[in-house]
């Protein structure tokens, strides 16, 4: 197995949420056996599924109470930024892991640590209207206005299925993970972090549509 590197260095023009992937390519090739691969990295990504499933809990908690601090102050706690920033960086570090076969080895389980897939969401100073702050409502009216974005990543998701077809062959074969389909997943892993980071109520401007 291939050790993780450090992250390259952000990019895109400073939009608060960015997401990165290693620079290493070299992966074993034996994580290109067609449908074997990606089960066996899903048994292995299960203890990170169950941390997943613990914080959910708290993200559920929030859902119902997140609007509070918001109409009340607003803005969102530090604390909460912190933890949707670590659930968002958790589940897509996992999707990577399990799903696409990313490089860059075995993700770490504790937070803060170097990981193949990188995101950060800096809203330090950033303040929300308080209408955002209304129950339900304020949530209600951010997944409407994501509309074209939740149309977008459907239709990138279908892409990213069919390419999974392929993807096994250059893996099985060259030991390398091809740096299109590198490229490529990184880009819709930010377009989504970008959205999500929007649904969640966090201090962001409106998501470009814009893997960069």
């Amino acid at each position: 197995m291939a050790v993780a590197q450090a992250p390259a260095a952000p990019m895109g023009g400073g939009y608060p949420v960015q997401l990165t992937l290693t620079d290493e390519r070299e992966i074993n090739r034996l994580w290109g056996i067609p449908f074997v691969g990606v089960f066996v990295r899903m048994i292995l990504a299960i203890p990170h599924m169950i941390v997943l499933g613990i914080m959910s809990i708290g993200l559920y908690i929030w859902l119902l109470l997140g609007w509070i601090p918001i109409l009340l102050l607003g803005r969102q706690p530090s604390l909460v930024v912190k933890f949707l920033t670590e659930y968002l960086h958790r589940a897509f570090r996992v999707a990577g892991y399990a799903i696409m076969l990313l490089p860059g080895g075995y993700p770490p389980l504790e937070p803060g640590a170097p990981t193949p897939v990188d995101l950060k969401i800096d809203v330090e100073g950033r303040s929300l209207s308080r209408l955002w702050g209304i129950p339900f409502v304020g949530l209600f009216v951010r997944y409407i206005v994501l509309i074209p974005h939740l149309i977008v990543l459907m239709i990138l998701g279908i892409v990213v299925y069919i390419s999974f077809i392929v993807l096994w062959i250059p893996i099985l074969l060259m030991g390398k993970y091809p740096n299109a389909f590198a490229s490529f997943y990184t880009g819709v892993f930010r377009y989504g972090a970008r959205v999500a980071a929007y649904l969640f109520l966090l201090p962001v401007p409106y998501p470009p549509f814009s893997f960069s």
